[in-house]
């Protein structure tokens, strides 16, 4: 074998493994992604945020609006 042919079939090589190896990264990404938006959906919930999260205990109550117009002025 030249060492031509040597060469083309090391690139030839080399671009089949780095298509395996670069669809094992696409799909760990995607997978991932979803996931993560997974995941962010399910803290939105309060009772799930409540048991997954050890800041939600520490956060203190809730400021909440006054209803009326008597209460804080800006």
């Amino acid at each position: 074998m030249s060492r031509d042919q040597e060469q083309k079939s090391y690139e030839q090589l080399f671009i089949l493994f780095s298509a395996k190896v670069e669809k094992v990264i696409i799909r760990t990404t995607l997978v991932f992604f979803v996931l993560l938006i997974c995941v962010q959906a399910m803290l939105q919930i309060p009772y799930i945020r409540k048991h997954f999260t050890r800041v939600e205990p520490l956060e203190g109550k809730p400021y909440v609006w006054p209803q009326n117009g008597k209460g804080e002025r800006s």
